[in-house]
């Protein structure tokens, strides 16, 4: 109970460009809200300054190990057979600051993305990290993460070594990249899979295991990866003067060459890549000519022009690690989570896998067609094309075969599964330790080669579905967002009292007062928008100037609702002791008591960052998951019951 809540206030808020309402909420990101949650939350504070002094008394619980000269030895970044000691020393203030820092699908998605990437709402602050004894006394600290790693109590993080001193480096990396394995929950899917492409010949990050403290306190077991970037491309091809993009939830579609976001500074170079992504987006665009006896090479053609433009040797063998895998997120499977490096030596682009924290699972956690093949992946709009013609489905089919062959040994990847088992579980911290399984990467080891060879004993199965456009979102009113916030709604919502008392009383005829417990264009009255952003002051100022803490929103919610749902303890409480009715239903036949009662389960945590990216306000996830019990106590205490648990006299005279 409680999680449809939501879906009823907010579920016919969404406007999407592009597509129906449906689709691109079926992206992975509202897909991880709507059913396992792991996506969108709010973006606080993105303009902030830089903290560089750290606290005199900035200490840690924990004795840290004796630094020593980083002149004196290397740092070992990336071992694999021993856990990393990273402990970090940041100032309490700053280290709130990045790991409440966030961003949610519809800042992300928005159609401005389409011709530029959006930027990036994290920034870093001053901090001291030791690595196995080795001191860097300032560098950069700050969060990372897209929409599926999004954690405030254990956010992913990235350490720039050089970021007050240019010539720093550890071990000639100065950009180390720790992900906190929130959708890696065997733990291995980033350092076994990583090292498959390695292996396969497909370049890879390299990965290790870090333990991390900060100001002494135990955060997590964290995958140490390597920053795609320079060192990895001279080690994978040989140089590093070619250009490298990332991408994410974008793909070689008309219009859409501005969406890949440019990782070095010169424009010259960039200019001239895209030129070729417009090359490779036109041959794209041409339709798959019918292979037939006459014309056996029609289609050949079209797989013969696409390698012109990308390696194709390199990406085959990328799209078959993909599959065999079973990554889900990746490039040939949701246009997501990758890199393209433009490759001077092949005058081709290349295919970098990133973001590999939810690989080894047999079905996708998107809502794909259930009878679409398990040994391939094709909606990455390359691999659809190639995929439709007979030549290149053999080619795929004979690279698979050659990598299960050569680097899918069920014994020895069980064995090192349970290897790793032994190596970090005694580093994960009870509260991560529930979250961790590492039955299910077994399961797929042991059944993954059957799994495909009975799908592909007469060759590749047939597939042609064909992929959608990458998701635009916006809110409604977005375009007139300055205007919408000069009203009493985004006043209460943001506790601005100042401005509340001019719309209640104000200063000038003919201008009127506003109705209080009016709702806005979403059927939301201003205490209620107020309860939800955790605006206490605020609530109690609304209630004395006559705020109705019993007026439902339209969707019959009422502030008590929000409160209970939200975890927001001062609130409940001050609406009850206000008259709050305890047992009022919404219109999914909810009470406060049920709004809150659910237990608290990643679907629920999508669920709250999901409203909370549509409000544009601030949650802690933590406090929420810890408060709500608290709240249900309050309501309990109180004589509030479940909706089922009310008598049919006492719904009717509810009602």
């Amino acid at each position: 109970m409680g999680c449809n809540w939501w879906q009823h206030h907010f579920g016919n808020q969404i406007v999407t460009s592009r597509n129906p309402l449906i689709e691109p909420v079926m992206s992975k990101w509202t897909t991880i809200v709507v059913s396992l949650a792991v996506v969108a939350s709010l973006l606080v504070a993105a303009t902030l300054k830089r903290t560089r002094d750290l606290p005199a008394d900035a200490t840690t619980q924990d004795q840290p190990v004796p630094p020593v000269d980083t002149d004196d030895r290397e740092i070992e970044l990336f071992p694999t057979d021993r856990v990393l000691d990273v402990q970090i020393t940041v100032a309490e203030a700053d280290w709130d600051k990045i790991r409440f820092q966030t961003r949610n699908f519809f800042q992300v998605l928005q159609a401005e993305r389409q011709f530029a990437p959006i930027p990036s709402p994290y920034v870093y602050v001053n901090a001291k990290v030791t690595i196995d004894g080795v001191e860097f006394p300032d560098v950069g600290l700050r969060k990372k993460g897209f929409i599926g790693s999004q954690n405030s109590s254990r956010p992913s993080l990235k350490i720039k070594i050089n970021h007050v001193n240019t010539q720093a480096h550890a071990s000639g990396l100065t950009n180390l990249t720790f992900n906190n394995n929130n959708q890696d929950v065997s733990l291995m899917s980033q350092t076994m899979g990583y090292a498959i492409y390695n292996a396969a010949g497909s370049p890879a990050p390299r990965c290790a295991y870090a333990k991390i403290t900060v100001n002494g306190r135990h955060v997590g077991l964290y995958t140490h990866v390597e920053r795609i970037h320079k060192p990895l491309l001279k080690r994978g091809f040989g140089n590093d003067t070619g250009t490298l993009y990332e991408g994410n939830v974008v793909d070689f579609y008309d219009g859409w060459e501005g969406s890949f976001e440019y990782k070095f500074d010169d424009p010259e170079a960039d200019r001239r890549t895209r030129e070729k992504m417009k090359q490779l987006i036109e041959v794209l665009k041409r339709p798959v000519p019918a292979t037939t006896a006459d014309n056996p090479s029609d289609a050949d053609d079209l797989e013969r022009d696409i390698g012109q433009l990308v390696d194709l040797d390199s990406f085959y063998t990328y799209w078959a690690v993909e599959s065999l895998l079973g990554f889900w997120d990746g490039y040939s499977a949701n246009a997501n989570n990758f890199f393209i490096y433009h490759n001077p030596k092949t005058d081709r682009f290349h295919f970098i896998p990133w973001g590999a924290d939810c690989q080894f699972e047999k079905h996708s956690k998107l809502p794909v067609d259930r009878k679409a093949p398990l040994s391939v992946k094709t909606k990455g709009l390359i691999a659809h094309k190639l995929y439709q013609i007979p030549k290149a489905r053999a080619r795929y089919l004979k690279t698979l075969r050659h990598i299960i062959h050569s680097h899918w040994n069920e014994d020895r990847l069980l064995a090192e599964t349970k290897r790793i088992e032994t190596l970090v579980t005694p580093h994960i911290p009870p509260r991560q330790r529930a979250t961790v399984k590492f039955d299910g990467i077994r399961k797929f080891i042991r059944n993954r080669r059957g799994d495909i060879e009975s799908e592909t004993a007469d060759g590749m199965p047939l597939w042609a579905a064909i992929p959608k456009l990458p998701p635009l979102l916006k809110l409604p009113g977005q375009r007139d967002r300055k205007q919408d916030e000069n009203n009493i709604f985004h006043a209460a919502k943001t506790g601005d009292i100042d401005a509340i008392k001019k719309f209640l009383d104000p200063p000038a005829k003919p201008a009127k007062p506003v109705d209080i417990n009016a709702h806005n264009q979403s059927g939301i009255t201003a205490l209620s928008l107020a309860v939800l952003a955790g605006q206490t002051r605020t609530a109690e100022f609304l209630i004395k100037r006559g705020a109705d803490v019993t007026r439902p929103n339209r969707d019959q919610n009422t502030a008590l609702h929000g409160a209970a749902f939200l975890g927001r303890v001062e609130l409940a409480k001050m609406l009850i002791q206000h008259g709050a009715k305890l047992n009022v239903k919404n219109n999914r036949k909810e009470t406060p008591l049920d709004t809150c009662q659910a237990p608290w389960t990643r679907q629920l945590q999508g669920i709250v960052q999901f409203i909370a990216g549509l409000l544009q306000i601030s949650v802690d996830l933590d406090a929420v998951q810890s408060d709500r019990p608290i709240i249900a106590k309050l309501l309990r205490k109180h004589g509030a019951k479940l909706a089922s648990e009310l008598a049919p006299e006492l719904e009717s005279e509810l009602e």
